[in-house]
């Protein structure tokens, strides 16, 4: 049975572990509103970027405008998951979604080429489908994001140019669905024609029709690979939002656990308490009534002189 210095000692273990949890669960919360912004104004670029493609457009051949989607080429795949745990099953239910998209798809070991970014998530693929080609680490902050999707870019470009890969699949997490969260798929290459053909034919915001400088093949490409770039931005930020999300959702339930067991050693703190007092209590009663029923001739009378 433990001692009241040891349930002591418990309370304490456990109030200083509740306020690391409270502690990430604010962290969280406020990753979470961080991403949201990011997202929003990404959003934002992406709109921007669709105007001038769509201007492009208006001069732009119908076909050619960056090649992929060859019958029998290669396919690259990125995986975006999460650097650190304490997420629930996050990198393990978008392993298995995008594995079972794969195999729906046709798409074999042999037939793809893998690019993992998140520590957690490349250990949770190779578990299940071996050792990724490429292992990216997700990036820490918002301000990183660039530089991690530039490599990414120049990666995948190098697995068009260099491994005969003719389509881009993405798969990531993002907030929402039966969960906290949901897996989801995004085609990068080929840019779909029912897209392109919808963005040229969409009308114009305003009166101003805008030029266009340069070859419209040149152009049409560059704001292309801006889409692309924009579209892996925003998908690596829903995942860190889908992340924190489940995070929050996990400490949030921590510390739900922790207060009950607080809880319980408190209770089981007081009953302990109040035993040992009441064993005092009987002892010195004990003890009293012993003294009181002791025989006269034991006593010690002190007389006057």
């Amino acid at each position: 049975m433990e001692t009241l210095e040891d349930l002591s000692r418990h309370i304490e273990v456990a109030h200083d572990l509740q306020s690391v949890v409270r502690t990430m669960k604010a962290i969280s919360a406020v990753g979470i509103r961080r991403h949201e912004v990011a997202e929003r104004a990404m959003r934002h670029y992406l709109e921007t970027v669709e105007l001038g493609l769509q201007a492009a457009l208006h001069d732009a051949p119908e076909s050619g405008l960056w090649p992929g989607g060859e019958e029998g080429g290669r396919v690259g795949v990125v995986l975006i998951g999460s650097e650190i745990g304490l997420c629930g099953g996050f990198n393990e239910r978008l392993v298995g979604f995008a594995l079972e998209r794969l195999a729906e798809q046709g798409i074999g070991t042999g037939d793809r080429r893998t690019m993992v970014i998140g520590t957690r998530a490349g250990a949770s693929w190779q578990a299940e489908a071996g050792a990724p080609a490429h292992l990216e680490e997700a990036p820490a902050t918002i301000e990183a994001l660039p530089a991690t999707v530039g490599r990414v870019l120049t990666l995948l470009d190098r697995w068009r140019s260099q491994d005969g890969a003719t389509r881009l699949l993405l798969f990531h997490q993002r907030i929402g669905g039966p969960q906290i969260s949901q897996p989801v798929e995004v085609p990068l290459l080929p840019i779909a024609p029912d897209w392109l053909a919808g963005l040229r034919a969409r009308r114009w915001p305003s009166r101003r029709l805008p030029v266009r400088f340069g070859p419209a093949n040149d152009v049409t490409r560059a704001l292309i690979r801006q889409v692309l770039l924009a579209r892996v931005i925003g998908a690596v930020i829903q995942s860190h939002a889908a992340e924190h999300a489940e995070r929050l959702s996990a400490m949030q339930a921590a510390d739900k656990s922790i207060g009950d067991r607080i809880e319980d050693l408190h209770r089981t703190h007081n009953q302990q308490r109040q035993a040992v007092i009441t064993a005092e209590l009987l002892d010195i009663i004990g003890g009293f009534e012993a003294a009181s029923q002791r025989p006269d001739d034991d006593r010690i009378e002190v007389g006057d002189g």
